[in-house]
């Protein structure tokens, strides 16, 4: 809603400026009236910057929308600029509105160049997730279904938002993650971390405020019964920060299940490739099974990966 209002008041803005500023320059009888368009055109042009001020959508589309939109705005300007030279009694109206339609421009083009160019950063970083591809990829060879259950990833925006919200900064692996896959379909009953649910940024949010929000501890993914593993961002805590924590509802203190993503996602791709791997039946659903194709006896993946006899 928020992003609509800005697109509708940019929209109007721009619009506004342009008349006003034809008004100003084509009323060359009644000096008030277009002393009065010139105001005008440049209350226009400061609700316009406030507006692309309030935008902060930082997709590549509205990053390219904004450039042209200040390609064309300076490309108006020189137009006004050609007119001064041209009419000189129009010179000092044309003046003040080039300058005017020439900042816009600046602006505009400014901000959808940096746009731009924070979605490549934010690509790259994508696109150096290869832990957690590979794993996807080496999982979804053994259980094809479970591809169709991740969403698709997450949106800049998205992460800033619940970076601000836990009072964290997401390390570049973290942020990569969820560039790519914003977690996985709740409904089904195995989830994409060996058996875990894969938690969308909305729900862990949701899962932090509700039991965690006095600790850095991130979940990123839950057994569904008030457990979870996740990631400790405690920044005061050097020999914490960024590893990779089982914490919960059965189990009060964080234990360590890894350094990193990094480390995490690599050893979950050896899991797969292993014969501790076992694919089995519950409820109609196939699930994970760790260590054993026994279904009764198939490790809890937490409890499986503290196995000194795992694989590791």
């Amino acid at each position: 809603m928020k992003k609509t209002y800005y697109i509708v008041t940019m929209t109007l803005s721009g619009l506004t400026l342009v008349l006003f500023a034809i008004l100003a320059l084509t009323t060359t009888e009644d000096k008030g009236a277009a002393f009065a368009s010139l105001i005008l055109a440049a209350v226009s042009a400061g609700f316009l910057t406030v507006s692309i001020l309030g935008f902060k959508n930082n997709s590549v589309k509205s990053g390219v929308i904004l450039e042209k939109v200040g390609i064309l705005l300076v490309g108006f300007s020189l137009l006004l600029l050609e007119v001064a030279i041209t009419s000189p009694e129009n010179m000092p109206k044309a003046i003040v509105m080039f300058v005017l339609f020439l900042a816009a421009g600046v602006f505009c083009l400014k901000k959808g160049l940096d746009i731009i160019k924070n979605n490549e950063e934010n690509t790259e970083t994508l696109l150096r997730n290869d832990e957690w591809n590979t794993y996807i990829e080496k999982l979804c060879v053994k259980m094809p279904f479970l591809r169709d259950t991740l969403r698709a990833g997450a949106s800049i925006d998205d992460i800033r938002f619940t970076e601000a919200q836990i009072g964290v900064s997401f390390p570049d692996e973290l942020k990569g993650l969820y560039l790519t896959n914003d977690g996985d379909d709740n409904e089904m009953l195995c989830g994409m971390l060996l058996g875990f649910h894969f938690l969308s940024l909305e729900d862990m949010r949701s899962e932090w405020q509700r039991s965690y929000s006095d600790t850095k501890w991130v979940p990123i993914s839950s057994d569904g019964g008030g457990n979870f593993m996740g990631v400790d961002l405690t920044i005061d805590d050097k020999d914490s920060y960024g590893k990779v924590i089982f914490f919960g509802r059965d189990e009060k203190e964080k234990s360590i299940l890894a350094k990193d993503l990094k480390e995490f996602f690599a050893r979950f791709s050896r899991i797969v490739d292993s014969n501790d791997f076992y694919i089995g039946e519950y409820d109609d659903e196939k699930v994970i099974l760790l260590g054993t194709d026994d279904i009764d006896e198939g490790a809890y993946t937490p409890d499986y990966l503290r196995k000194p006899d795992s694989v590791k």
